[in-house]
């Protein structure tokens, strides 16, 4: 008798342990950690890419590079790089790598535009979308406003949830 207690009380003790390996430690991460990471890295990614400073463009801001690509669009921008480069594509070429060494690699959907229209038709400085990700989808975007003789220039960052 004493052996079937004995057996009942190990039998409980193991299903609360499975309890409590199911409910505490298999448990999924709030949402609200997962959004508040996706909010600081929407901030971060664009404070990174406006605060950076070029290396093959005489050390001028990616910001200016930005400025001046919106302004003169249609020529590619009138800052050239002392390796060819226009403003335009230095700067596309430049968030493309910020985004691939960063965001592309972490596996993280994301969709990244400037330009200075709110008409979808006219050009963007730069627009990237990595796993078909938009804008319109649930996730956490954040807005940098930069001044520019066309008007006021949005860029965007959004991640996709």
């Amino acid at each position: 008798m004493e052996l079937m207690g004995l057996t009942i009380i190990v039998i409980l003790i193991i299903l609360g342990i499975l309890f409590a390996i199911k409910f505490v430690i298999l448990k999924k991460p709030p949402e609200t950690k997962a959004s508040f990471t996706r909010s600081q890295m929407t901030s971060n990614l664009g404070m990174a890419i406006l605060q950076s400073t070029s290396k093959n463009c005489k050390g001028t801001d990616v910001t200016e590079l930005m400025t001046d690509c919106a302004q003169w669009i249609e020529t590619g921008g009138l800052i050239s790089c002392e390796d060819g480069r226009n403003s335009c594509r230095y700067v596309n070429e430049t968030v493309a790598w910020i985004l691939n060494s960063t965001l592309v690699q972490w596996k993280v959907k994301y969709y990244v535009s400037a330009g200075t229209s709110k008409n979808p038709k006219d050009p963007k400085v730069f627009e990237f979308s990595n796993l078909k990700c938009k804008d319109n989808q649930p996730g956490n975007s954040e807005l940098f406003f930069l001044p520019t003789d066309r008007g006021v220039m949005t860029v965007k960052i959004f991640i996709c949830s």
